[in-house]
This record gives structure tokens, C-alpha cells and sequence, in this order.
């Protein structure tokens, strides 16, 4: 009696100890099966380098060699101006742009719609670092009755606000413009200039066109 005693304690000791040891360690079992990563797939806007070089080139026949002919006239018939070919930001500026711009369309409860480049050029001042050259400059894009257009966000310390931007950037409507397009570009009173946070990214790194030797 006292052997098959001995004989199921010497197979259940064994069996409990396996038990709890898989119970403590729930997270090693975890390690053994991690989820797989989904891959990303291209955007439908990728193109190709081949197509990318046409473009690059194409640019350089059709407006660089436009912009460079002003620009030396305009200024100097014998100085070389540097058209710029090419800007560009860091990955994470680029990211935190995002998270900034998401932050503040929900503070002021309205939807991003789009993220527009626009084309710009520095004016003919000595305090700019890149006087005469080109730039781009990023704003997001929000629909107002069926029209997307950019904005900032305005709050006097508890209220958001969207301050809807026309394409040009001014806030109010001229004098012969509609009653439709007032109620879309409405005067703000209660807000002060200084209280506006622009949504507007520059100040990337412009690049001339890249030399052969």
C-alpha cells in the first residue's frame, strides 16, 4: 500500500512542478509566437526613377534656365544665379509636423482634409539667408461647404478655434465678395493676432542643382 503511495506522489510531484512553472512564465510563452509585422504597400502615387530623372530633367529645359536668365538680369548681367533644384526635411521633423498639425485640428474639432505644397519665393532682402530663391512651403487643408481650404487655429486659452484661410492666405473677404463667401471667411473680434498657432511648415533646406564634375 505504502509503495503505490510512493509511486503516484513521485509522478504527481513532478507533473505540479511542470504546472506552475508554466504559469509563471506566461510572457516567455508569449516570445515564442510574436505577431507577425504587416507589410506596408507602395502608395499608387510612387513612380519610378526613370520617370523622376524625366521630371528632373525636364524642369531643368522648361523653368530652370528661365528663372536663372531673370535672375542674373535682374540683378547682375554677370553674376551666376543658383536655381534652386531641391528641399528637403528630416524624417522626424517631417513626423513631428504630422502629430503637431492631427494635435491641433482636434483641439479646434475640425478634419484635415488634404496637405497642400505651395511654391514660394524669398524677397530680394539681405536678411533672408536665401534672397531671390525659390521655396515650398506646407499647410493642411480642412472642407467648408464642399471647398478645402488651409487654416490655423486660434484660442484665447480654453476656446479652439479654426481661422479659415483663403488661398492666399488672407482671412477677410474683399468688398465685392458674396455673402456666401463671408459666412465662410467670418470676422473674428474675440481673438487676438498674437493668439493664433499657424499650421504652416517652411524653413526646409534648399539645395542648388547638384554639379557634375
Amino acid at each position: 500500500m505504502m509503495t503505490n503511495k510512493k509511486k503516484a506522489f513521485y509522478f504527481i510531484l513532478p507533473l505540479a512542478l511542470f504546472i506552475v512553472s508554466s504559469c509563471n512564465n506566461p510572457k516567455e510563452q508569449k516570445k515564442e509566437h510574436p505577431e507577425p509585422v504587416k507589410e506596408v504597400k507602395p502608395p499608387t502615387q510612387i513612380i519610378t526613377t526613370k520617370k523622376a530623372q524625366t521630371l528632373f530633367d525636364d524642369y531643368s529645359k522648361r523653368r530652370a534656365t528661365l528663372i536663372k536668365d531673370f535672375e542674373d538680369n535682374e540683378v547682375d548681367p554677370n553674376s551666376s544665379f543658383d536655381v534652386a533644384r531641391y528641399g528637403y526635411y528630416d524624417l522626424k521633423t517631417l513626423k513631428n509636423y504630422i502629430a503637431f498639425i492631427e494635435q491641433e485640428a482636434k483641439k479646434a474639432n475640425v478634419e484635415i482634409t488634404n496637405v497642400r505644397f505651395y511654391f514660394g519665393n524669398y524677397p530680394k532682402d539681405s536678411k533672408y539667408k536665401h534672397p531671390r530663391q525659390n521655396t515650398f512651403f506646407i499647410t493642411p487643408t480642412t472642407t467648408v461647404d464642399g471647398k478645402d481650404y488651409p487654416f490655423s487655429v486660434i484660442t484665447d486659452g480654453k476656446t479652439y478655434k479654426p481661422k479659415i484661410l483663403k488661398d492666399n492666405f488672407l482671412l477677410q473677404p474683399s468688398k465685392q465678395s458674396t455673402t456666401e463667401e463671408a459666412s465662410i471667411f467670418p470676422k473674428i473680434s474675440f481673438f487676438n493676432d498674437d493668439e493664433e498657432q499657424s499650421l504652416i511648415l517652411n524653413h526646409s533646406n534648399m539645395v542648388p542643382p547638384p554639379y557634375e564634375d
